[in-house]
């Protein structure tokens, strides 16, 4: 399929190909902000004034060296995650759409023979989720797969395996609630997990620093950070866990609202041909990491259910 021939608009065009026309013909230029290297990839030698360059990050800047003070005035928009961003990147959105989907029977919902699931391959993490799990774990059955558990999804095993869709059908068939928490606590961070999740008859308990007002449907996840220790978190999926009726109220969503995958092309693509007055990124440190580096929680900023673990 062609990336834009879902599009409002069938007029553009996009390539990875330098060669093909001279690249200051282009309208924008999209550069992969957090490998970009002008020194290995090469810097265009000339510019429109009109041109916009757009600055690309899915990763949670903690990863990130912010070494970004050689790129101050050089990019006019950013394309992330964050909701602030000028073209928003999310792993999934969703939309309301009214639907006949009907709520599992009870019968379905006792025949899951599990509780809770995760699938992780980072196990030393800034948001120490791994600890979160661990105290979870002396309260309830918490199921690990991957690198950080004794537990493999798919007939492989090795860790690319727990993107597969066998995995998820598998938690979707045997389980109650995944643990989609974060490796980082970012501002807006969420990863597609979360959005797989969704799309399934599970209840992702969340845990990120995302506003799931604005990156999940209604009464769709439990917000870990709502709750005041793990104890409290315990009773409460305990009690859902035992209560059929209050289960389903996670899955009402469901009949009005729907997970649709983001076209990422066709945003870019809609943003060139609505007017838009000249901008400019002159400290692009500040913006990804914070003036104080408050885009991402440390350790005594985390919330309090955690903070408590550590």
């Amino acid at each position: 399929m062609e990336p834009f021939e879902n599009c409002e608009y069938k007029n553009c065009f996009a390539t990875n190909n330098r060669s093909l026309k001279p690249i200051e013909e282009f309208n924008a230029i999209l550069f992969h902000g957090t490998i970009y290297n002008p020194k290995k990839n090469g810097r265009p030698q000339s510019r429109r004034k009109e041109q916009v360059y757009i600055f690309l990050n899915v990763e949670a800047p903690v990863y990130i060296a912010p070494n970004f003070a050689k790129f101050n005035s050089f990019y006019n928009w950013t394309m992330t995650y964050r909701f602030d961003s000028d073209i928003v990147w999310r792993h999934g959105k969703f939309i309301e759409e009214e639907s006949n989907y009907t709520l599992p029977s009870a019968e379905a919902v006792q025949k899951k023979t599990k509780l809770i699931a995760w699938f992780a391959s980072h196990c030393k993490t800034s948001s120490r989720r791994e600890r979160l799990a661990a105290e979870m774990q002396k309260f309830l059955p918490v199921d690990i797969y991957g690198s950080c558990g004794p537990l493999k999804c798919g007939k492989s095993k090795n860790n690319s395996k727990l993107s597969s869709s066998k995995c998820y059908d598998m938690l979707d068939e045997d389980y109650k609630f995944y643990l989609s928490f974060e490796n980082s606590i970012c501002k807006d961070y969420s990863t597609e997990k979360l959005y797989n999740v969704l799309r399934k008859n599970v209840v992702p308990i969340v845990y990120g620093g995302g506003d799931y007002n604005l990156s999940a449907p209604p009464h769709s996840v439990i917000d870990v950070s709502n709750f005041h220790s793990v104890e409290e978190l315990v009773e409460y999926l305990s009690h859902l866990d035992r209560n059929v009726t209050e289960y389903l109220k996670y899955f009402e969503w469901k009949k009005n609202y729907k997970v649709v995958k983001q076209d990422r092309a066709c945003d870019i693509c809609k943003k060139l041909h609505e007017p838009f007055p000249d901008s400019v990124y002159n400290d692009l440190t500040s913006w990804s990491f914070g003036t104080h580096g408050e885009i991402c929680k440390t350790s005594k900023h985390l919330p309090e259910i955690v903070r408590q673990l550590l």
